[in-house]
């Protein structure tokens, strides 16, 4: 399977398919593309024509003319020490009108800002029983750390639009970001109107929540730094409602490297506190860029009781684990070859009755070389993770 690490268990129409749909859309599996052909494929119960479909639709009301694949994550940070908060606003951060923190007033979703109609992929749907009753929704949700502090070569903005792109193509509902400039800020607000831009900070690097305008509620958002952080990091939280669902989003991006293991694990057990003593009747979804490795979860005590590792609930896909694999992302340039599963996501349903949210898809994406700078989105792979919102049957 020409340098495609995704696998098929042996299921050759699976693969056939996939080179079909890349056949036909131009798409190259030597390139990283076979994950996008998959993505679309299962997204149309494998049927193939359906699927090109899809993605042309998908490619059209993005402007696109290409496809573009994502982005990978950071194992390696410069720490930063300067306090972000007492910083004054530099040139080119969003304002509020552009997408900066809100004071928490309701938002209702809005509709498109650019004028087009969504993807025909919708990631938010609803099927209905034949009584016309809605009984179950889906959202999708992407997380990515963009790695807005290499500047290497300059190619902040071929990869910074890259991410917009494969926004723009897999049409998720939510976005969790890390290491987000203002540069960067600036390059996706203006490339992506169709959704609310919240911001985790205004200086050097942070976290950035999207929200998808026609599907996303906005009710609130809150930013609370880690106390012990020397490196700017934070918890940025956003309460919403999504596909018939209260939903609580914690998006952050945990202490960088190897040396600051043990101030890590004291931001994770802040994080996971927060997602037990969040609203009885909100799911929880938190993640980003968490820097963990397994040992460390651990020694914050394990995961907590009602609190569940996406991954592993999805099935630990092995194709989905390592979003951190120098193996075969070379855009740090390192002079050894690693795997880590640094980006995760957790989860925690609400309590008591209401919707219930079950991950149903976890892949990567990001996988493909930029044709300009030859190299990738950024140095971690992107997860891309759909759900469905199942209500709980009245007896």
């Amino acid at each position: 399977m020409a340098n495609s690490d995704i696998d098929f268990s042996g299921n050759d129409l699976q693969y056939s398919a996939c080179v079909e749909f890349c056949s036909v859309t131009g798409l190259l599996i030597e390139e990283g593309d076979i994950g996008l052909a998959q993505f679309y494929l299962e997204d149309s119960g494998w049927n193939v024509n359906i699927a090109i479909q899809k993605y042309r639709q998908a490619q059209s009301d993005a402007h696109l003319i290409e496809e573009p694949d994502s982005v990978p994550d950071p194992a390696a940070k410069r720490p930063k020490t300067s306090d972000a908060s007492s910083a004054p606003n530099p040139a080119g951060a969003p304002s509020a009108s552009a997408g900066a923190p809100s004071t928490g007033a309701p938002s209702a979703g809005a509709p498109s800002a650019s004028g087009r109609k969504p993807a025909s992929t919708k990631s938010t749907s609803t099927s209905k029983s034949s009584s016309g009753t809605p009984s179950q929704q889906k959202f999708r949700l992407i997380t990515w750390n963009i790695d807005g502090l290499d500047s290497m070569e300059h190619t902040l903005q071929e990869r910074t639009m890259a991410v917009c792109d494969a926004v723009k193509l897999y049409v998720p509902d939510v976005v969790y970001l890390q290491e987000v400039i203002p540069l960067s800020c600036g390059l996706i607000s203006s490339s992506l109107p169709d959704y609310k831009l919240i911001v985790g900070g205004q200086q050097d690097y942070f976290t950035a929540v999207l929200l998808k305008k026609t599907t996303v509620q906005h009710l609130s958002d809150d930013i609370e730094p880690f106390p012990g952080t020397v490196m700017q990091r934070k918890i940025q939280t956003v309460q919403v409602k999504c596909a018939g669902a209260d939903l609580t989003l914690m998006c952050s991006h945990l202490e960088s490297t190897k040396d600051f293991a043990t101030e890590r694990v004291k931001q994770l057990k802040i994080a996971f506190e927060h997602m037990k003593t969040a609203a009885v009747h909100n799911a929880v979804i938190f993640g980003g860029d968490l820097n963990l490795r397994d040992p460390e979860v651990v020694k914050a005590g394990g995961l907590p009781s009602g609190v569940s590792d996406i991954w592993q609930l999805s099935g630990a896909p092995p194709d989905a684990k390592f979003t951190w694999d120098t193996s075969q992302n070379d855009n740090l340039r390192l002079p050894f070859k690693v795997k880590c599963r640094f980006d995760r996501l957790y989860l925690r349903q609400a309590y008591g009755s209401g919707p219930k949210v079950v991950p149903e898809r976890f892949s990567l994406i990001g996988k493909k070389r930029l044709p300009g700078c030859r190299r990738f989105p950024s140095d971690h792979w992107g997860i891309v993770c759909d759900f469905k919102v199942e209500e709980e049957e009245t007896k």
